[in-house]
């Protein structure tokens, strides 16, 4: 079968490791990268082996032998080079958030349609195969009615008045980051697993470190750095560092979160447990191949990444036989299966149900994130009316 052409704008720390796990998948070539100018798309090209260079992304978008692009720079380059990249007929896969605000991705949505392009937001912690036996058990009613989510996702790599990154400037993010950057992921999953979407919020934000030391050189994201006087300039930051977040769901379900990147030893802690009138379920990120099940009159059980005994929905997500690790690399692994067989099936064309996330499930998302915060400003609950 004929291999899929794909292009990349932006190398720096998520597009690698994009282009690394597509790669697994044996069909899909990676032929272009655009970059900020010519002289970082030619280094970026030369380190990650891929025949073309573009210092415009521009031009990228007009390559016609691309037929898929990756967007994976600041946040601030999504919606104009998705809705490019439309327009040229590609179909376009996007690092969350989907775009800087709900009109700008509603845009995208209805583009998207129009034009009939495959079209997808890289949610991928929901690919781990514990995940996705997670949502098996809870549609099977093994845990009964479900009462409650809760969990938190925390990082520490901004937890230092010198740790730098454009994530934290809403010029180049977005007017939230803790939300948008990590608690989105949690919000997607949990919506997934549960097959309840999230129907009001209350939050409350902080930010705990109102003024960081901007470098005057570039420096690698999640790096910690020693900066002197003179090697940097200090700026006022405008994005939370934290977010506690209550949920109403539908069916009556209740959660709470906490999702914040300035708390020292958690390096990238994602976890969720789901309490029912049966039994309770917990996952967690940094032990993504078990699953902790809780009942109250019997042992409570620690299920193991094993095929044999998983869910068949669940089992395809597998990689490796039973005792062998899967991990984060895994996970992008799978959403990508599932996004480029989806483009070979011609999908989008034949009305399939995509098994990913498409760009109305970052569109909701961005729902939920100006839900939250018209909450922190008013103080009070806010419907989502997704």
């Amino acid at each position: 079968m004929k291999k899929i052409k794909v292009g990349f704008v932006g190398a720096g720390f998520i597009g690698p490791v994009h282009i690394e796990n597509l790669r697994r998948l044996g069909f899909a070539d990676v032929e272009a990268v655009a970059e900020i100018n010519q002289e970082t798309a030619d280094k970026a090209a030369q380190k990650l082996s891929i025949p073309k260079a573009y210092g415009d992304w521009r031009k990228l978008a007009a390559d016609q032998e691309i037929s898929v692009v990756h967007i994976s720079c600041a946040n601030i380059l999504h919606y104009p080079v998705a809705k490019a990249c439309l327009e040229a007929g590609k179909h376009v896969i996007v690092d969350k958030p989907l775009t800087l605000d709900t009109a700008q991705a509603k845009e995208l949505v209805e583009l998207a349609a129009q034009k009939k392009l495959v079209n997808a937001v890289t949610f991928n912690m929901g690919f781990y195969p514990m995940v996705q036996e997670a949502k098996e058990i809870i549609a099977k009613k093994e845990l009964g009615k479900i009462y409650l989510v809760s969990g938190r996702y925390m990082q520490d790599w901004l937890s230092k008045d010198t740790d730098y990154n454009w994530r934290v400037e809403s010029k180049f993010q977005g007017k939230s980051r803790a939300i948008a950057d990590v608690a989105s992921h949690w919000m997607n999953m949990v919506q997934v697993i549960l097959g309840k979407k999230i129907v009001s919020v209350y939050g409350d934000t902080t930010i705990f470190i109102p003024v960081r030391k901007k470098p005057l050189i570039e420096i690698p994201t999640f790096s910690e750095q020693v900066l002197k006087e003179g090697e940097y300039s200090e700026i006022d930051i405008d994005t939370e560092d934290h977010a506690t977040i209550l949920f109403k769901f539908e069916d009556g379900i209740k959660g709470a979160m906490i999702a914040s990147q300035v708390c020292p030893g958690r390096k990238n802690r994602i976890e969720w447990e789901v309490n029912g009138s049966e039994k309770s379920i917990s996952w967690n990120g940094e032990e993504p191949n078990q699953l902790w099940v809780g009942s109250r009159s019997k042992p409570n059980e620690l299920r193991l990444k094993d095929p044999n005994l998983m869910s068949e929905n669940a089992r395809k997500f597998v990689n490796y036989p039973a005792g062998i690790p899967e991990g984060y690399g895994d996970a992008w692994k799978n959403i990508f299966s599932e996004i480029y067989n989806y483009i070979r099936l011609e999908g989008s064309i034949n009305n399939i149900k995509p098994g990913f996330p498409t760009f109305m499930d970052g569109y909701e998302i961005m729902v939920i994130i100006d839900a939250v915060l018209k909450s922190v400003e008013t103080g009070k609950w806010v419907d989502t009316n997704l």
